[in-house]
């Protein structure tokens, strides 16, 4: 099993490092990094031989893109200006490049994994949770994007799905974890189970001890097919009852999109607080997946807040 933590390319994140030397302190004791790229790399910070995974892009809300309903996306946006700006273009081939992007940044690094968000849902519905599409039907739009992206990819590379807590892949279901692995004719492939994602599915969890446990349930249901899961997120975060009370507050319709989308942003990071996950069961629970790769996956203030929250797990661990 890999360790990891997780860290952006973002001027945000890159900003708090004088130098290499800097993250590679906090480095000390992990196999590496799972990188996001959302720009290039400017200062050279990042060490090549330690990007072991690498998170793809992902849009929050993409299906009507994908399928080119016009009139959807100009509810959402309110212009096709604000959507072209919002997806880099205006062909439903924009998010295939954009993917593709993220493939050669992994062959870049060298990482062994890239990890995919197989979900969807408006800002409105990331509020309520009523979803215009199924679960089966942001599975299968998913596969058909990432069949196009990996249609040349010679296997190398491992590509796990990650479950998210809203349309799409939930790890809550058997046959939508089924349907989406066997719809996906990459050969490898697997699945990265986020604790905390998996934790926002239930609402009425309370402490981390019954997250543990929720988890071991979904593995449990999921019998053979959590043999899947090759790859863990290790955070929690107990929003259950702030998710309830924001469930009749969605932004307004008539309010810009930028504004909605900055409420969205913060609204997601309310629900998924990325905190450690210390109870008593986590060892065991990490034990029973066995992942080949564990990343510490945290929101941090600045880099002496993420050594003690990289610390504060390991010594669970």
């Amino acid at each position: 099993m890999k360790t990891m933590f997780n860290i952006t390319t973002d001027s945000e994140d890159m900003d708090r490092f004088h130098s290499r030397d800097d993250l590679l302190s906090l480095l000390d004791g992990f196999d590496g990094i799972e990188l996001l790229c959302f720009e290039p790399d400017q200062r050279g910070l990042i060490p090549k031989d330690r990007v072991i995974g690498l998170h793809m892009c992902y849009f929050p809300y993409w299906l009507d893109f994908w399928k080119g309903d016009k009139l959807a996306l100009l509810r959402e946006f309110g212009s096709m200006d604000e959507c072209q700006n919002y997806y880099g273009g205006l062909s439903p081939d924009t998010l295939i490049r954009r993917f593709q992007r993220d493939l050669e940044y992994a062959k870049y690094y060298g990482a062994e994994y890239v990890v995919f968000h197989v979900t969807d849902a408006s800002i409105y519905e990331s509020f309520t949770r009523e979803f215009k599409y199924t679960n089966e039907e942001v599975i299968g739009a998913a596969c058909e994007i990432i069949n196009a992206v990996f249609a040349e990819e010679d296997g190398k590379m491992a590509l796990l799905f990650e479950n998210l807590w809203l349309a799409g892949f939930t790890f809550t279901d058997p046959a939508i974890t089924k349907r989406l692995l066997n719809g996906v004719s990459y050969s490898n492939k697997g699945i990265l189970l986020d604790t905390g994602h998996l934790m926002h599915t239930n609402t009425k969890l309370t402490t981390q001890e019954e997250g543990a446990r929720y988890i071991h349930e979904m593995l449990d249901l999921h019998g053979s097919l959590a043999g899947a899961v090759r790859g863990v997120h290790l955070h929690q975060s107990l929003t259950g009852e702030y998710a309830e009370s924001m469930t009749q507050k969605p932004p307004s319709p008539d309010m810009p999109f930028a504004e909605r989308s900055i409420q969205s942003f913060y609204h997601a990071c309310a629900v998924d607080r990325h905190e450690p996950f210390v109870c008593a069961g986590v060892r065991k629970l990490v034990e029973r997946i066995a992942p080949e790769y564990l990343t510490f996956e945290f929101f941090s203030k600045n880099p002496q807040d993420l050594r003690e929250k990289l610390i504060s797990q390991r010594e669970v661990i």
